[in-house]
This record gives structure tokens, sequence and C-alpha cells, in this order.
């Protein structure tokens, strides 16, 4: 119940944890009061913002007794641009609360006793690693602000790499004329700027070695150091799973499934982007691959079809949705048809968490989760 909290009111609280989302929880007469930018162990003074029946939001007002593990953040927009959370924190702190923070939504969300959650694999940039921004206009390009309500502008982003914040250096003065401008680099150093690029338009990538174009409208990965760590440790649990046939869902651009093809004696592809999947057939091609079948259109539709075709028990199917995690037909089809092994990749934990939360309680059993940190500074995993 609300101890009386009013917007406006400023408090001395004692942060006792950093919750998934990046905000410390403190609380005031057991009522918990959620406050951004702040370290576990520290004492603060916050300024109550909004109250909710079971919770209110806090601004930060100043720390009176600093975390160890506090540093100065290398942004001069932190705590006005909402792109980051964590500079902050020292780095190696960001990852131990990750992983914390992931175990505890396993725990709460995928109600798994003890989840076998490995420590963080972190990015061997923790700055300067994006490949990818989205300005917004009109007027000077800039980024939401931390609430939302308005644009900050920006001439350099500390997280993005140095040939996007070159570009990003030549516009940083101009009116823009469009709400959302994106700015790409890729492997090369090559950079673009656009607004609606063509669809068929591809760019040159290189992953593992492995040339591969990829659309420039398509999703792609904006860490290329972390994509490359996860396929690698993807590569380790395919070949000792010993499945002979792979099954990538979601597949995309089909980055897992054409990177691991060398390892089953053959692999099929799902994606509902019609480009991404003609770049797939493509990179196949290119790849001198033979054991390839790519099926354009939704996996929620064509999953089922698709594992009727493979040995069941020596399938391995890849799964890789949206934000939003698998539809219920997937999961229903999972279910029914039980491929051997499982290789979930997600980049939102609690959707993860409820999937795999009824998968165990089908029959399968989660062995491990292996978080890789794809977005250094952020509250994102």
């Amino acid at each position: 119940m609300n101890p009386g909290l009013v917007p406006g009111q400023r408090l001395e609280l004692d942060i006792t944890t950093v919750a998934f989302g990046g905000d410390g929880v403190a609380r005031h007469e057991n009522f918990v009061i959620f406050v951004p930018f702040v370290i576990a162990g520290e004492r603060v003074e916050a300024q109550i913002i909004e109250v909710k029946k079971r919770y209110a939001t806090a601004d930060l007002i100043r720390v009176i007794t600093p975390s160890p593990h506090r540093v100065a953040p290398r942004c001069p927009y932190y705590a006005h641009c909402a792109g980051c959370q964590y500079q902050h924190i020292e780095y190696h702190h960001q990852l131990e609360m990750k992983q914390a923070q992931i175990r505890d939504v396993f725990e709460r969300i995928g109600k798994i006793k003890n989840p076998p959650v490995a420590p963080v694999v972190a990015s061997p940039r923790s700055y300067h690693y994006r490949n990818k921004l989205v300005v917004h206009g009109p007027g000077k390009p800039g980024f939401w602000t931390t609430r939302g309500r308005s644009i900050v502008n920006i001439e350099q982003c500390p997280i993005a790499c140095e040939e996007i914040n070159e570009r990003l250096a030549d516009i940083a003065h101009q009116q823009l004329q469009h709400v959302h401008v994106t700015l790409r680099a890729n492997t090369a150093g090559q950079t673009w700027t656009f607004v609606e690029p063509p669809a068929d338009q591809l760019i040159p990538e290189t992953v593992l070695g492995r040339q591969l174009s990829v659309p420039l409208a398509s999703f792609f990965q904006v860490n290329r150091d972390v994509i490359e760590l996860a396929l690698q440790h993807a590569r380790a649990l395919l070949a000792a799973s010993g499945c002979r046939v792979l099954v990538d869902a979601y597949c995309g651009v089909g980055l897992f499934a054409l990177l691991l093809a060398d390892l089953v004696e053959h692999v099929y592809g799902i994606e509902f982007d019609d480009a991404a999947i003609a770049a797939a057939n493509t990179n196949a091609e290119r790849l001198g691959l033979k054991n390839y079948d790519f099926y354009p259109g939704q996996t929620e539709r064509l999953l089922p079809y698709t594992l009727r075709q493979c040995p069941l028990d020596e399938t391995c199917l890849i799964l890789d949705p949206p934000r939003s995690g698998c539809g219920r037909p997937v999961l229903k089809t999972l279910r029914d048809q039980r491929p051997r092994k499982l290789i979930y990749v997600s980049c939102a934990p609690p959707m993860l968490a409820r999937d795999v939360k009824e998968l165990t309680q089908r029959g399968y059993r989660l062995d491990r989760v292996t978080p890789f940190d794809m977005f250094p500074q952020t509250q994102h995993c």
C-alpha cells in the first residue's frame, strides 16, 4: 500500500538491487520505488515522479554513498538520451548484474529453481560496437530522451562504431526532413544513410571469415564481434549433439543455417521476410552449399511441414524469434513433434523464460543458459 507518496517528494533511499530493465529497486515503508542510473548498495536521494498502486518511479537527484563499481559515463548525453542505462557501471560489474537478472527472470517467469545460467560472455568491445543507428527528426538528428517525450540532439555516440560516428558528424547540423534516418556500416567500413532503402539492395558482410550478402533493409545483428561468439557457441552445441539435420526457424538471412551447415547432412531455413530468404539462397549458392532448403513464409505455418521431413530424433531446431517470443502454434508443434535438441536464441529474456517454462512442462529439459552481451552499456542482453 502506498505510504502517502506524492509526485515531487524527495527521499533518501537504499538501493537493494538493479532489476531487469535497468532500474534500481528501493523500498520506502516496504513500498517499491524504481530509480534509474544507480547500483546495488548505494544510498541516493531521489524525487518521486509517478505513483502507481504497487510501486512508484523516481528520478535520481544525487548519489549519497556511491558504489565502488561506479564510473564516469563516457557520453555527454548520458541520462538524457534513452539509449544507454549502464554507462555509470564498471563493465565487469555490468556482466555480473546481467547474469543475476537473467537468473531471476528464469526463476520468476520460467519457474525454474536454480536455473543453469552461465556467466555472461563479454563483448570484445564495450564501446564503439554498434554497426547501426537510427536517429530521429525532423530538424537536427537526435535520440529520444529518457522519458520519450522529446529528442536530444546528438553529434556522436560512444557505443556506435567509428564509421557510424563519422557519418553522424556529417549530418549532425543538418535539418532532417524525415522522422527516422538509419545509419549503417558493414565489416569493411562502408556506410549507408537512408530513410527507405530499396528492398533488393544487398551489402557485403563478413562473418567468421565467410562473405555474405545482406539486404540493407533486413534485420542483422548490430554487434558483429558478439554474433561471431554466439555462432561459435552454437557450432559447439550442434557438434556435440550428434544431430545430422538442422532446422533454422525465423532464420533471417540464414546466418545460423549457413554457418552451421557443414556440421550436418541437411539444413532447412524458414523466414517470412522475402528479401532475407532470397539473400539466404544467394549466400548458400555463393558458399557452394548443396545440402539446404530455405522456405519463405511464417514459421508458425511452415515448421510442422518442415519437421515432418526430418528424422526428429536426429534433428536440432534453432529458434531465433522476434522479441515477442515463439507464437503459440510453434510451441504446439514442438509439443507434438518433439525434435531432439532445441537451441533458442533470444534478445528478450522474459519471453524466453516464458517459452522455456512451457517447453519444460512438456518434457524438454533446460540444459544451459548462456548470455552474450550483445549490447554493452545498456540493459539489453
